[in-house]
C-alpha cells in the first residue's frame, strides 16, 4: 500500500479557499487564546505555499518576497496591514463576530 505524503495532501486542502479560511480561523482562535503568533505565522505561511507562487503573492500584497518570508518566519511580527494585504493576495479576508456567535 502506497504511503501518502502528508504535506502534499496538506496543500491540495490548503488550495481549496473555503478549508483554508477554517483553517485560518482556527489557528487565529488558537492564537488569541494562548498568544502563540508563531502558530499562526505557520498556518499562514502553509495557506501561503498552498497557492504555489509566494513570489506572486508577494507581489499582490505589495511586499518583496522576501520580506514575506521573514514575516512568515516563525519570528515574523506582521502588522494588521500587511496581514490584510496578505490574505487579499490569497482571496481571502478577516470577520469578525461577536463572542456568542461561536459554536
Amino acid at each position: 500500500m502506497p504511503v501518502k505524503d502528508y504535506r502534499d495532501d496538506q496543500l491540495k486542502r490548503l488550495s481549496d479557499p473555503e478549508y483554508s479560511s477554517q483553517y485560518l480561523k482556527v489557528a487565529l482562535d488558537e492564537t488569541l487564546k494562548d498568544g502563540n503568533m508563531e502558530a499562526f505565522l505557520l498556518a499562514l505561511k502553509n495557506v501561503v505555499d498552498a497557492a504555489g507562487a509566494v513570489k506572486a503573492v508577494a507581489e499582490d500584497a505589495d511586499i518583496s518576497r522576501q520580506h514575506l518570508h521573514r514575516l512568515l518566519s516563525g519570528n515574523g511580527n506582521p502588522t494588521l496591514e500587511t496581514t490584510v494585504s496578505i490574505l487579499n493576495a490569497l482571496g481571502l479576508t478577516i470577520d469578525i463576530k461577536p463572542l456568542g456567535s461561536q459554536p
